[in-house]
């Protein structure tokens, strides 16, 4: 079949960094649901994994060739990249507070659908009736997830599909600024923003904290670095019909976590929305991979 994916040297490689990519993350975000659960605001853990961040991405951007390589005409569009990029941790992390880490993560896998839903008045990409179908099934996916009881949807689930939307936001300007600005522009931009914003707002939700969890916070921004590094790295390598279903490994990595550490496990509501999820997700990629055949 000419749309059956190869798995060449540069794919299993790709594959590889695909997986320890969202390991990474996935373990930020479980980090970030212990310091949630001991009253830290997320603000103030924004704010402190910027400023471990910052000066990183300052001696990457000196040993790629200094502060030229930062130059942009896009400011207006890396500022509404920014707000989305405050937004989408922000919502996320408070949503751990209470909600199961794997929860969180199967239903903040809605993102592909919005991007591919917006793709659509955004781009003026075709969305065939295939890949709406898969959308709607992936809305049902996340709704089973989320439980509605008499009409009623929890704030916490409310803020994984902000979290998700917001996300998705983040995505698509970086998709648009990718057409003049190099990979690490956008990132150490949006980054930047990021720390300002989350710096600005920790003033009024800022509260001491001992050493220890500063090293936990400082660990965030180590593991969502790696996380990000692999990721672009396993894009370099594989292809992306091939690479991308390896995202939904972080449902796997989310459930291993949230059980470990925290003694969560999913109920069977969340593993029918896992399969729907990921079997849409799944079937939206294959579509999107024999169409370019």
């Amino acid at each position: 079949m000419p749309f059956a994916p190869s798995f060449s040297a540069g794919n299993i490689r790709g594959i590889m960094f695909m997986i320890a990519g969202i390991f990474f993350m996935s373990s930020m975000d479980a980090v970030a649901k212990f310091l949630v659960q001991a009253d830290y605001s997320v603000p103030q853990m924004l704010a402190i994994r910027g400023a471990v961040l910052i000066p990183l991405l300052i001696v990457w951007m000196m040993m790629r060739g200094g502060p030229g390589i930062l130059r942009t005409r896009q400011i207006g569009t890396h500022g509404i990249r920014v707000v989305f990029g405050v937004l989408a941790p922000l919502l996320f992390f408070l949503s751990l507070k209470e909600l199961p880490l794997a929860d969180a993560t199967v239903i903040f896998f809605i993102s592909p659908f919005v991007m591919t839903a917006l793709s659509v008045p955004l781009f003026g990409e075709k969305v065939g009736i295939h890949r709406w179908s898969a959308i709607m099934l992936g809305f049902i996916g996340v709704l089973i997830v989320m439980q509605p009881t008499s009409g009623v949807l929890k704030m916490d689930a409310l803020m994984v599909i902000g979290a998700s939307l917001c996300y998705s936001g983040v995505m698509l300007t970086g998709r648009v600024l990718s057409k003049t600005e190099t990979t690490f522009t956008i990132i150490f931009y949006s980054n930047l923003g990021v720390l300002i914003a989350t710096a600005c707002l920790a003033v009024f939700f800022w509260h001491p904290i001992p050493l220890q969890d500063v090293a936990l916070v400082a660990l965030m921004a180590l593991l969502s670095l790696a996380g990000n590094i692999c990721l672009v790295k396993s894009f370099a390598l594989g292809e992306v019909g091939v690479i991308t279903p390896f995202e939904y490994t972080g449902i796997f990595w989310a459930v291993m976590l949230g059980y470990l550490i925290f003694g969560d496990f999913p109920g069977l509501h969340v593993w029918l929305g896992v399969v729907i999820i990921a079997g849409s997700g799944l079937y939206m990629i294959y579509r999107e991979n024999r169409k370019r055949a």
